[in-house]
C-alpha cells in the first residue's frame, strides 16, 4: 500500500523511474514537443488533477559526474484516492503512458492496471511536506469559482459584491453562472 501525502482533499505523487541514458534525449524531445502543444485534452478532462509534470534527469546536483542511468521524474497533485488516480492514467491514456514510461526499466505497460499500479507504487517516493492553497476544494470547484469571478468582473467590473444583488443584471448573471455555483452545508450549519 502506498502512503500518500495529503492536504485536505489534495494528494501528492512523486515517481522516479530509472531509464537507460541512451533514451534521455529522445524522451526529452517528446516532452518538449508536448509542452509546446499545450495541455492535452485528455489530461484536461481528468478534472481531479491539480498539476502533472514529467521531466528527465541525467545528473543530480550532488553528483560530480553523470550517473549510469537517467531518470524520469513525474510529479503530480490530485484529488481522490491514489489507486483510482493511477488507474485513471492507465485506462484513459494508456498509449501516452506507454510512450512516456516505456523508456524506463521494468515498465510493465499501462494495461492491465494492476501491474502498472504496482510499478508506480514501487517507484513512488515519499513526500515529506505537502501543502494545498485550498485544501477542502477540488480542482473542479476552484476552476468553477474562477469562472464565476471572471464572469462577475466582466458583468459588474469593480462593483462591490454586496451591491451586486440589487443590480438589474443580477438575475441574468446568476442564470449564466448557475452551472458553476456550488452549494454545500457545513456540519455545524446542518446541526443548527
Amino acid at each position: 500500500m502506498t502512503v500518500t501525502a495529503r492536504s485536505g482533499r489534495g494528494a501528492a505523487l512523486t515517481v522516479l523511474s530509472p531509464m537507460p541514458r541512451l533514451w534521455a534525449g529522445p524522451l526529452r524531445l517528446i516532452l518538449y514537443v508536448r509542452k509546446l502543444l499545450g495541455p492535452s485534452r485528455d489530461l484536461q478532462r481528468m478534472s481531479f488533477i491539480h498539476f502533472a509534470h514529467w521531466t528527465v534527469i541525467t545528473k543530480f546536483p550532488f553528483q560530480r559526474r553523470r550517473a549510469r542511468y537517467a531518470y524520469l521524474l513525474f510529479r503530480s497533485d490530485f484529488n481522490g484516492d491514489w489507486d483510482e488516480y493511477v488507474d485513471a492514467f492507465s485506462i484513459m491514456i494508456p498509449r501516452r503512458m506507454a510512450l512516456i514510461w516505456g523508456w524506463s526499466y521494468g515498465f510493465p505497460g499501462a494495461l492491465p492496471t494492476a501491474p502498472f499500479r504496482g510499478y508506480i507504487g514501487r517507484n513512488d517516493l515519499p513526500v515529506d511536506h505537502y501543502w494545498a492553497a485550498y485544501p477542502e476544494s477540488s480542482v473542479t470547484e476552484v476552476t468553477a469559482a474562477l469562472r464565476v469571478r471572471d464572469a462577475y468582473r466582466a458583468r459588474f467590473g469593480d462593483l462591490d459584491p454586496g451591491a451586486a444583488p440589487a443590480h438589474p443584471a443580477w438575475p441574468l448573471f446568476l442564470h449564466d453562472v448557475q452551472g458553476d455555483l456550488y452549494t454545500w452545508e457545513r456540519d455545524d450549519d446542518a446541526a443548527a
